[in-house]
């Protein structure tokens, strides 16, 4: 997903396995953002909403339109997934990245332009010429192999995550985020680097230890 310049410039992290090498790290869960992105989009921003303790917001606020920019019902998140599931995928790598400090990578900004450029071009020839089917199919096996990949690579750092704790937001991606959402951070807690205990995802036993 790409960010504006100022988050750009926040994020330094690195992702812990590329896009590229998403699929031999994590082919199970590559197969399942291929295969039934609504599903694994449903379940990995579950995940990312109970690791920072944070209300659910439409798109995670890519989309700060009215009601949009509010915190909701989290149960709108199945509605999200049917009805934008390609947002929704982005929505969740926009929350990896911020949440958890991570910068994408040239073969990532690669893979994911190429591939919406790719797919753009087919739409607009297909307003003044007929697009062999072969060439939506090879759209549709590339966008989903994408999807694949954005959440296998997504995935993975989650899973990290869980394991090892999450220290909170870097300060500086805290202070490049849209107001509202630096309010809504500020209200439950993530105020740049001391989340609350509860938004962690480490075990008990190792969030009492140093």
């Amino acid at each position: 997903m790409p960010l504006k310049q100022e988050l750009v410039a926040a994020c330094t992290g690195h992702w812990k396995t590329e896009m590229f090498q998403a699929p031999f790290e994590a082919p199970a869960s590559c197969l399942y953002g291929c295969c039934c992105i609504c599903c694994a989009s449903y379940q990995q921003r579950s995940e990312l909403l109970d690791i920072t303790g944070e209300p659910y917001v439409c798109c995670a606020g890519l989309c700060p339109c009215g009601p949009l920019g509010e915190p909701q019902d989290r149960a709108c998140l199945f509605l999200e997934v049917c009805c934008c599931p390609g947002l929704a995928l982005s929505a969740n790598r926009f929350m990896v990245q911020t949440r958890f400090d991570k910068e994408n990578t040239a073969c990532d900004d690669c893979i994911i332009t190429g591939t919406c450029l790719f797919v753009c071009a087919l739409d607009i020839a297909r307003c003044f010429i007929d697009i062999p089917r072969e060439l939506d199919f090879i759209a549709d096996c590339l966008v989903m192999s994408v999807q694949g990949c954005m959440h296998a690579q997504q995935q993975i750092e989650i899973d990290e995550i869980k394991k090892n704790g999450w220290s909170g937001m870097n300060p500086m991606i805290l202070q490049s985020m849209p107001p509202s959402q630096q309010h809504m951070f500020q209200k439950v807690g993530m105020n740049g680097g001391h989340p609350h205990p509860a938004m962690m995802g480490a075990p008990q036993q190792q969030m009492h230890m140093g």
